[in-house]
């Protein structure tokens, strides 16, 4: 007979474990957990990158263009100039890559400085470590050379493409560069006094010698708009296109 407390059979009861296979298993599918939730990580942070660099470029590419649309805006020639010793010569020469002209834009920044509004301003392509650039060169003070001297700043980087028209509002057309210097009136006698097409019958300040000066200086005027295309390039090779059109409001050279 067996007693009360014994078990059937004479063994006792162990608590079971986990195998080497199903220890193999969970190793395997934890794994692979981690594995997604790496690549979903990165992915995130790579996306959250491309966006950050699509914002730079953006950003960078609006500057650029909010300040080549603010300087072109306020282009100006003058036919205020002394034909027997010009001092300073306006003038607006563009091509379809880069710009140079006189503009009433500049800012004094330095108290006691001997500089007006007046100012010379070019935009041309330059080069940095990225590749090419657009270079911005500011002259405070006008003269004889506006080709020479002034600051220079690169306004953006990573520049594919920089292209420049100018709109001809007679013939109605896109024109690949504009070029009006105040400096060949003077040469033509046209800048300044009538000179040689001053008479008796048209006294300076009267209404008649201005209606024809204004005539005589009618090819000396500027184009009613600026198309501008930029086109930036990331660490990727990705290219973005920016387009704007800046107007000319005076177009007409300063006779009054």
């Amino acid at each position: 007979m067996h007693s009360p407390g014994a078990t059937g059979g004479g063994r006792s009861a162990r608590p079971r474990g986990f195998t080497l296979l199903e220890v193999l298993v969970a190793v395997g599918l934890m794994g692979i957990v981690s594995l997604l939730m790496y690549e979903s990580i990165a992915l995130t942070f790579k996306t959250r990158e491309q966006i950050a660099r699509i914002e730079e470029l953006n950003h960078s590419a609006r500057v650029a263009l909010r300040k080549i649309m603010t300087d072109v805006s306020m282009a100006y020639l003058s036919n205020h100039v002394n034909r027997d010793e010009p001092s300073s010569a306006t003038l607006f020469m563009g091509s379809d890559d880069s710009l140079l002209f006189s503009y009433l834009g500049h800012e004094r920044r330095r108290r006691g400085a001997r500089e007006s509004d007046q100012g010379i301003v070019e935009y041309q392509i330059g080069r940095d470590a990225f590749g090419r650039t657009i270079e911005r060169r500011e002259k405070s003070i006008p003269d004889m050379d506006p080709g020479r001297g002034g600051s220079r700043e690169t306004l953006v980087s990573r520049v594919k493409e920089f292209r420049l028209q100018y709109w001809d509002d007679k013939q109605e057309e896109w024109k690949s560069d504009w070029k009006v210097d105040m400096r060949d009136a003077v040469k033509e006698g046209k800048a300044g006094e009538l000179g040689k097409y001053s008479a008796a019958l048209t006294p300076v300040g009267s209404t008649l010698y201005k209606t024809s000066q204004d005539k005589a200086l009618e090819q000396y005027r500027l184009p009613e708009r600026v198309y501008v295309r930029l086109v930036l390039e990331d660490s990727d090779g990705l290219t973005y296109a920016f387009e704007t059109q800046a107007r000319v409001h005076m177009r007409s050279p300063l006779n009054f």
